[in-house]
Order: C-alpha cells, then sequence, then structure tokens
C-alpha cells in the first residue's frame, strides 16, 4: 500500500484531482456570478437598470460599503502598529494573556459583534433595552459600520505586522543605534521599510474581511433603523444583497429581484478583487520618505512621555474600541429578563447545523488543502503551482454575501445533484474557508527546508513515508491553526448561509439575526440573542481547546 501511494503517477493523480476538486467546487461556483451577469444582461436592461426602485440604492450601498472599508483599514494601520511592536519588541508580564485578549472579539460571532456594538455605541430604540454603560452616541450608518468592523478585522491586522515583526532581525536597529541613532530613527529608517509586506498581507485581511461581513453589518444597520426588508434608508453592499434575499423570498417579489442580487454581487466582486489588487501593489511598492533625520527632535521622542503616551493611548484604543465594544452584550443577561421562554429545540438545532457544517467544511479543507499547499510549495509544475497560489486567495477576498448568491445562480439548476440545502451549505462554506488552510500550510511549507525531506528520501523513506515523518510534525500548528480559523469562520458565518438557502435553514448565526431582526409582527428578543451568543461562545471555545487538546496529544505521540 505504500509503495502504491508513493509511485509518481499515484501522486499526480491525486494532483490532478485536487486540481479539479478546487476549479469545479470551489473557484467556477465563485466566479460564476460574473458570466451570469454577461449571458443576463439585456434581461439585467430591461429589468433592473430601468427600475429606479431596483437601481437606486446600489451605488450608495456599494459606495458605504467600500468607503467604511478603507477608512477602518487606515485605523487599523495606525492603532496596531503600535500594539503588534509592543507585542514583539517588549517584554512584560501576562504576554500570552495580553495575546489572547486581542485575537478574543474573533470568538464572537459578527451577528453578535453587530449586536453588541451597537448596544455600545448605537442608538436603536428597536433594541427595548438599555444596559448601564451603553454610551448611544450615534445612530449614523457609517460610523455604527465602522466601529463594528473595527472589532471584526482589528486582530487581523496586528496578527500581519507582528508577524513580519518578529522575523525582521532586530540587530540591525541595534546597529544604528550603536552608530548614535535614537529609537525611533532606527526603527523609521530601518525597520518600517521592511514591513511593506506585512502592511501588504494586513491591509489585504482587513479590506476583504470588512467587505465580507454581512451579519453584523446587516444587523447593526438593522437595529438603527437603516436597512430592513421593504423599508432599507441605508444599507451597505452585503446589508443590500440581504435585504433584497429576502424580499425575493416574499410570495409576491418585486420582478427584477433575481438579476438584481446578482448584479449587485458581481459589482462587488470585481470591485474587491481590483481594489486588493491595487493595495498590494501600492504596498508593496510605496517608497517611505525616510532619507530625512531630525536628531533632537526624534530623539526627544524616543523615550519617556511621549513613549508611555503612545503604549497607553494604543492600549486605550484596545480597550475601548476593540475589547468593550465586542463583549458588551454579556451585560445584557444581567440587566433584563427574556420577553419569552427560550425555544432550547430551537436552538440546540441552529447550534447542531453550525457545528456539523463547519466540521465538516474544516475536514474537507484538510483533506483537499493540504496537497493543494504541497503542490504550491513542492510540486514540479512550477507555473501550475504559482497559479494556483494566486487563484486560491480569490474566495477569500470575495464578499460572502455575493459568494453565496454566486453559489445558488450555479448549482440552483442542478438541484437533482444536490438536492440537499445541508449538502449546499456545507460546499458554500467550503469555498470561503477553503485558503484558510491553505495559507496557513503553505507558509509553514516555505519555512521548512527541503533538504529535511531529501535527507529522509536517501536514507530509503518513500515519499509519502517522508512527508509522515518529516514534514507533516513541523507543519501540525500550521494545520492546527488553519484549521481552527477555517473551523471558527465557518461556525460564524450568516451573509454565506442566507445568501444560499435564505431562512430555511437555521444555523447559529442566522437565528441570532432572527431574534434581533424578525419578521413582523414577532418583536425583537434581545435576551434570547444574547443567550444564545453566550452558550455559542462557550461551546466554540470548548471545541477550539479540544482541537487543540488532540493536536498536542498527536504531536507528542509523534
Amino acid at each position: 500500500m505504500l509503495r502504491f501511494a508513493s509511485r509518481r503517477w499515484t501522486i499526480r493523480l491525486w494532483y490532478v484531482l485536487v486540481v479539479g476538486f478546487f476549479l469545479v467546487l470551489v473557484l467556477i461556483p465563485t466566479l460564476y456570478v460574473l458570466s451570469y451577469v454577461v449571458t443576463g444582461w439585456s434581461v439585467i436592461q430591461q429589468q433592473v437598470l430601468n427600475n429606479p426602485s431596483l437601481v437606486s440604492p446600489i451605488a450608495p450601498a456599494i459606495g458605504l460599503s467600500f468607503g467604511v472599508a478603507i477608512a477602518v483599514a487606515v485605523i487599523d494601520l495606525t492603532a496596531g502598529l503600535p500594539i503588534a511592536w509592543l507585542i514583539v519588541r517588549h517584554r512584560f508580564r501576562g504576554k500570552s494573556w495580553f495575546n489572547t485578549l486581542i485575537d478574543s472579539p474573533l470568538a464572537v460571532t459578527t451577528a453578535g459583534l453587530g449586536f453588541s456594538v451597537v448596544l455600545f455605541w448605537g442608538v436603536a430604540p428597536g433594541i427595548g433595552v438599555s444596559v448601564p454603560g451603553s454610551l448611544g452616541l450615534t445612530g449614523n450608518p457609517f460610523l455604527i459600520l465602522m466601529l463594528l468592523h473595527l472589532t471584526t478585522t482589528f486582530p487581523y491586522m496586528v496578527r500581519s505586522l507582528a508577524a513580519i515583526l518578529e522575523e525582521i532581525e532586530i540587530e540591525y536597529e541595534n546597529a544604528a543605534r550603536a552608530a548614535g541613532a535614537s529609537r525611533l530613527t532606527a526603527a523609521r529608517t530601518i525597520t518600517l521599510p521592511m514591513f511593506r509586506s506585512g502592511m501588504a498581507t494586513g491591509l489585504i485581511l482587513v479590506l476583504a474581511k470588512a467587505l465580507s461581513d454581512t451579519g453584523g453589518a446587516y444587523l447593526a444597520l438593522n437595529l438603527i433603523g437603516s436597512c430592513a426588508p421593504g423599508g432599507a434608508t441605508m444599507c451597505n453592499g452585503t446589508g443590500l444583497i440581504n435585504v433584497w434575499k429576502i424580499e425575493a423570498g416574499e410570495p409576491s417579489p418585486m420582478a427584477g429581484l433575481n438579476h438584481a442580487l446578482a448584479l449587485v454581487s458581481a459589482i462587488m466582486i470585481v470591485l474587491s478583487l481590483v481594489l486588493l489588487v491595487v493595495v498590494k501593489y501600492v504596498a508593496l511598492r510605496l517608497k517611505f520618505p525616510l532619507r530625512r533625520v531630525w536628531p533632537v527632535a526624534e530623539r526627544r521622542l524616543s523615550s519617556g512621555v511621549p513613549v508611555r503616551a503612545k503604549n497607553i493611548g494604543a492600549l486605550a484604543f484596545l480597550v475601548i474600541f476593540i475589547l468593550i465594544p465586542s463583549f458588551f452584550f454579556l451585560g445584557l443577561v444581567a440587566v433584563s429578563s427574556p420577553r419569552s421562554a427560550m425555544d432550547w429545540g430551537r436552538f440546540g438545532s441552529a447550534v447542531g447545523y453550525s457545528f456539523l457544517i463547519g466540521g465538516v467544511a474544516t475536514a474537507i479543507d484538510l483533506a483537499m488543502g493540504i496537497p493543494m499547499a504541497l503542490l504550491i510549495t513542492r510540486g514540479r509544475v512550477r507555473w501550475l503551482g504559482r497559479v494556483m497560489d494566486a487563484l486560491v486567495n480569490v474566495p477569500y477576498i470575495v464578499p460572502s454575501a455575493a459568494l453565496g448568491i454566486s453559489l445558488l445562480l450555479f448549482w440552483g439548476s442542478q438541484r437533482a445533484v444536490i438536492p440537499s440545502d445541508l449538502v449546499l451549505v456545507t460546499m458554500a462554506h467550503v469555498a470561503f474557508t477553503f485558503p484558510f488552510v491553505v495559507r496557513n500550510v503553505v507558509g509553514a511549507l516555505e519555512q521548512l527546508d527541503p533538504a529535511l525531506e531529501e535527507t529522509a528520501r536517501t536514507l530509503g523513506a518513500k515519499p509519502v513515508q517522508a512527508f509522515r515523518r518529516v514534514v507533516l510534525p513541523a507543519i501540525r500548528p500550521a494545520i492546527l491553526a488553519g484549521s481552527i480559523m477555517a473551523f471558527t469562520r465557518s461556525v460564524g458565518e450568516t451573509g454565506a448561509t442566507v445568501s444560499v438557502v435564505g431562512n430555511r435553514m437555521e444555523t447559529a448565526p442566522v437565528l441570532i439575526v432572527n431574534l434581533l431582526a424578525p419578521k413582523a409582527p414577532t418583536q425583537p428578543d434581545p435576551y434570547g440573542a444574547a443567550l444564545a451568543q453566550i452558550v455559542l461562545l462557550v461551546v466554540s471555545f470548548a471545541a477550539i481547546f479540544g482541537m487543540r487538546f488532540f493536536a498536542e496529544r498527536g504531536q507528542k505521540r509523534g
């Protein structure tokens, strides 16, 4: 069996299977909406572009999405750099706990974050309950979305900057300081120019996440009365997709809604790809104006009060704008009471669907993602590896609501092949979580010296043996990281699920949205939504720690 699995034609056949899986089940369905719009352009002109009620909300919604995403990216970069510097360049007690705090908002679903942010910052009389400490400062859609996306994107920026900073040798700064440069001068002239790749990665992750969020964005705008079916005054792009998807499911939907959904989805996909390519190009080629030095001023800014003020300001930003708004919903359970008995059967079913879909999607990601990463980094056909390396990022960049619409259009005419909503939703989740596993494993494989595998081969190990005994133990942490990211992303996803099946299937995040933004005459249930998010948070942490436990146990046995 080992000899059969190690044969060259077997390995090639497996690579063909992996590439075929990616193209047929991930990439083509993700971008199918583009061809749908091109082939159906005459219908779109007739039913959408000639209908003011459909065409008028599109430009403001897309403008709001991209305006907020760009503003959030700039703020994240400005505030994230001092935090990343503090993590990497300073030693202090509780550093591991501090790292955990930065990542903790990722454990809350985006729908839960939308609810929590509005509860803390927003003016939302529809919630009908106030938590002590809530500020209630604004009901402006732009500000609410910006404050929401800060909580969902800030950890990505900090992690990207910290990762590249850890790779930059501090000896370069020490050499500059030994030559008489101040700390600020050394960091500004030596370290920051090397930051371009980390900055590009962080900006891409932030923009992609901000443009993709559906559940949190729709819920936040709905709670402030800005975006709702039948009464949308200002939605963002994904919120508009969600509203039209709900209206399309009504008994007598407006003519052209499905084509309007396709048009908005296609525009979001194209503009997202263009923006992120431009950002990466500019960030990697950005030339910092760093030649001029101000020795006296920079020496004064390198120690004492200015440094303490910078660190205190960064920590205050983290606490006030990220941590408190992310978990403010916890206080609601303490100060309010349920408006109706909690339907634990409904909640259990929603959580069960979430974890079943997340678990199956993660397993498929691992089965196909690890071979894809090997093809990209170790494949003999270099041009194919480079092409796959570029294409595998596309599903991550595409907004999940638009991805869901594209998958629905692609598979909708083939329901005989995929009759189950559960299978369809799982395939959608595989599409947008697949890059998490591939990117993590590719990064680990690129850091692994190929000479280790070659040594094992010269000692008589078959390719499969060399992978199992040498490569797999080395990349296990990356596999675990990719698994956790894929699983949590799937469990917290709203947009793709709603786009594909509407409300025919309730996952946990969809349940939270439905509890807070139900159809009339049902009243919102903030207590039930907060309780559901708390239970989901506990179960998610238990699942993540369980994955870590079994991975570490397997590593010790290996």
